[in-house]
């Protein structure tokens, strides 16, 4: 963390400081809830604290409108310091909870949102959310009362539609209209950023220079190992098993199904296979039911590790990581072990092929094809030099892409495009 900390005080300092800083008012609309405690403390969640406090580093008038729930002590929470940002304001928004609940709060939240977008000079919105994207409101407000508009295509816009999602999960989908609201606010933006290319090409058919691929990074440079490091992690691992890891949320369209139906066709022919899967969701009980009935294939459900130092060290001790995913959306987990030297085996979406070159910083396999994914990983444990040199390639790939880096590239953009 040293290199993060000392660029941020030459910030701080009036130094060196690689943003293109925006002082008009800057309102940010956004679905993630912010939770208040009983004395009126304000918490995040973990991993949006990390990004969230990032935007101010180059926003100094800042407005935060989103959702207010109350603080409990069962989440994975971080107490913002609102000492360090006298910028920083907040707007706050009705919980969306149900569908007929965001439907009674809907002319509130309009009427909020409203107001929030006459006093800013600057509007950044998206075009996901549950039970409808807050953008259906921010987006056409923001244009009608003459703002400058900053949309982001975040990695899980479109839903999954493989069958097994719930109601709520199916219902805001909205499709035709979601899709229709989506174009249309990325064609009216004074600047759209995408996650992957395909969700440019798809919203933005016509190219202009307004649109831009931004992934979704959120590695610190201090997080990256040093090649010198890798090398010798690499050493130790060679003398081990072969361990596979799979971390994020434990619902279907992260592909954690042809995960376990890979596992038990593995366990079936009696191949020897050590997986972990970390995370929580609907699927866990499945997980960890699956993982008592198998013989041969050593699978542990672990509890999720909080974001930070913590989980880098828990992902470098595996070999791969194991990204099934059937939607196009970019999971973080790719580029976090790419900074720890570890190779990924990834369905070939849209969100991950631009990122893992296949046999050069890991292995695509087609996308919800449990035979590929078994196939895979039991040439993982035949190939522990493969794995090995596609881990290092993977680390050097990963050189410059961090968190920090996407902010300064947004930040000019922002300030190239909504000046």
């Amino acid at each position: 963390m040293v290199r993060e900390a000392s660029t941020s005080r030459r910030v701080q300092q009036g130094g060196e400081n690689p943003y293109a800083v925006e002082r008009r008012r800057y309102l940010h609309v956004s679905p993630i809830p912010r939770y208040v405690d009983d004395v009126g403390a304000i918490w995040l969640e973990r991993i949006w604290h990390h990004d969230f406090v990032a935007h101010l580093e180059y926003l100094t008038d800042f407005v935060s409108c989103a959702p207010v729930l109350p603080w409990t002590p069962d989440l994975d929470l971080v107490r913002l310091d609102r000492s360090r940002f006298p910028g920083l304001s907040f707007v706050p928004l009705p919980a969306q909870g149900s569908f007929l609940r965001a439907l009674l709060h809907l002319p509130r939240t309009a009427i909020s949102i409203w107001r929030a977008v006459g006093e800013a000079a600057v509007v950044h919105s998206g075009v996901a959310g549950w039970p409808y994207p807050l953008g259906w409101l921010a987006n056409p407000i923001a244009r009608l009362r003459g703002k400058r508009l900053v949309v982001v295509v975040e990695s899980d816009w479109r839903l999954s539609t493989s069958g097994r999602e719930s109601f709520k999960h199916r219902l805001s989908t909205f499709d035709p209209l979601r899709h229709w609201m989506a174009k249309w606010s990325c064609r009216h933006a004074d600047l759209a950023l995408f996650t992957h290319e395909e969700y440019r090409d798809e919203l933005c058919p016509e190219r202009s220079e307004r649109e831009h691929v931004t992934p979704a990074v959120w590695v610190n440079a201090a997080d990256i190992l040093e090649p010198a490091v890798g090398e010798f992690v690499w050493e130790a691992k060679q003398r081990e098993p072969v361990r596979l890891l799979f971390a994020g949320r434990l619902v279907p369209s992260k592909g954690v199904d042809v995960l376990l139906e890979a596992l038990r066709h593995l366990d079936a022919r009696g191949v020897d296979v050590h997986v972990d899967i970390v995370g929580v969701g609907q699927e866990r009980g499945l997980c960890i039911e699956t993982a008592a009935r198998l013989r041969t294939a050593h699978v542990r459900v672990l509890d999720p590790v909080p974001y930070g130092p913590r989980f880098f060290d828990v992902v470098r001790r595996y070999h791969a990581v194991l990204i099934p995913s059937l939607t196009d959306e970019q999971p973080r987990i790719l580029f976090d072990a790419s900074a720890q030297a570890v190779p990924a085996i990834a369905a070939g979406t849209a969100g991950l092929r631009p990122y893992v070159v296949d046999g050069e910083t890991g292995w695509l396999v087609p996308v919800g094809e449990v035979e590929a994914l078994e196939s895979a990983v039991e040439r993982a444990n035949r190939e522990k030099s493969e794995l090995r040199r596609m881990g290092m390639n993977a680390l050097r790939e990963s050189r410059g892409l961090t968190h920090r880096a996407m902010h300064v590239q947004r930040s000019h953009l922002i300030r190239a495009h909504c000046g």
